[in-house]
């Protein structure tokens, strides 16, 4: 017998072509998407038959196929059917070089982007995307430094050399300024996402994220220091959802029950262990990387624990509002990535996330279910 588990991964590797052995990919993995929509226990006709009509959907990651929040919620919620209960047909795929353009070219339908900050950029320089989910309302940017290293206050920073990824985070810099820091004298190096060049000693500091490399460094026996741009009083979001605008506005329906099974997802994994143990199976059967269960499994309480301790009042995980993006678009004209200040209320919305609560609960099944 297979569990539900198995069939999730065995329709994965069916999807992907994949040879089995004794196993066949019969016609019984398979979703005939041309039978009538019909009211079940989770989804009503009407609904599910407008959730067909936006047709094959494209997700793209806001990094690999791992264990942070921001990632395993969509890929357990495929995984796991949550999707295709909802009549959504979703690919999950890991990120590409840039997802905005992606979405915003109609090639995919949603993507993840790390914080408000990469979305308000991608849509000054011309995205057509629109925000509509934000896990986290805190940011989970971070600086690391060996805690025995030459960094032992931010002042030392001057004459420092400072890695950071894709670019510099606004909350990082506003961070080391805030404690008098003149940044022009700290030496800024674009780096990989291997954290080991910090104790190998090719940077004095880093940037890198609360749930991730601080955990990899101190597995492999490395004492850091974390340095918390929240406790210097800088705000900050992560793992935000983006959607092509146009898309979006004709398929109102589909963008919500995307977000539903997501954030069910997410509830899901949190319920228990065993939850959590089958999304980082299935996870792990369709990561083409590396893939290191146990640290996964550190990825994901570290993020949640943060988007939970953050939870605005009355609301569930997702909901996002201006004032919580204004900081950083804010942050993105003082330090010269974007030339004119935005007008962060009409490029960012709720009104998918407000469409699926009650206060702060997520409402599943999805309206019309029998």
């Amino acid at each position: 017998m297979i569990t539900r588990s198995g069939q999730r991964i065995l329709g994965a590797l069916c999807a992907a072509g994949t040879a089995l052995t004794l196993v066949s990919c019969s016609s019984d993995n398979e979703k005939v998407a041309s039978s009538p929509a019909e009211s079940t226990a989770v989804i009503g006709a009407e609904r599910c038959q407008q959730n067909r009509d936006a047709g094959h959907i494209i997700y793209l990651t806001s990094y690999d196929l791992g264990g942070a929040a921001g990632v395993l919620s969509q890929v357990a919620a495929k995984g796991m059917g949550f999707y295709e209960d909802l009549c959504l047909d979703v690919e999950v795929r890991p990120k590409t070089d840039n997802n905005s353009q992606i979405v915003s070219a109609g090639t995919a339908q949603f993507a993840g982007l790390g914080s408000a900050s990469d979305v308000l950029a991608a849509q000054a320089n011309g995205a057509q995307v629109t925000g509509i989910g934000t896990f986290g309302n805190v940011g989970q940017v971070a600086l690391i430094t060996m805690a025995d290293g030459p960094i032992q206050s931010l002042s030392d920073l001057e004459g420092a050399k400072l890695g950071y990824k894709v670019a510099m985070p606004g909350q990082l810099r506003s961070m080391i300024e805030s404690d008098g820091v003149d940044f022009e004298k700290v030496e800024t190096v674009k780096v990989g996402f291997d954290p080991n060049i910090l104790p190998q000693g090719q940077v004095d500091a880093l940037q890198g994220y609360k749930d991730n490399e601080p955990g990899i460094l101190e597995a492999a026996g490395h004492n850091v220091k974390v340095w918390d741009p929240a406790a210097f009083g800088v705000k900050g979001t992560f793992s935000t959802t983006i959607t092509n605008t146009a898309w979006a506005a004709k398929h109102g329906t589909a963008v919500e029950d995307f977000l539903r099974a997501t954030y069910h997802a997410f509830n899901w994994l949190r319920e228990s262990e065993t939850n959590l143990d089958e999304g980082i199976e299935y996870a792990e059967s369709i990561s083409q990387a590396g893939f290191d269960a146990e640290h996964e499994k550190k990825r994901w309480h570290g993020s949640t624990d943060l988007i939970v301790a953050n939870l605005l009042d009355g609301h569930g995980v997702g909901y996002q509002a201006t004032e919580l993006w204004q900081p950083e678009a804010d942050e993105l004209l003082q330090f010269g990535t974007i030339t004119k200040p935005l007008d962060v209320a009409s490029l960012q919305t709720s009104e998918y996330v407000d469409a699926i609560y009650e206060g702060a609960e997520l409402i599943w099944p999805a309206p019309g279910a029998v």
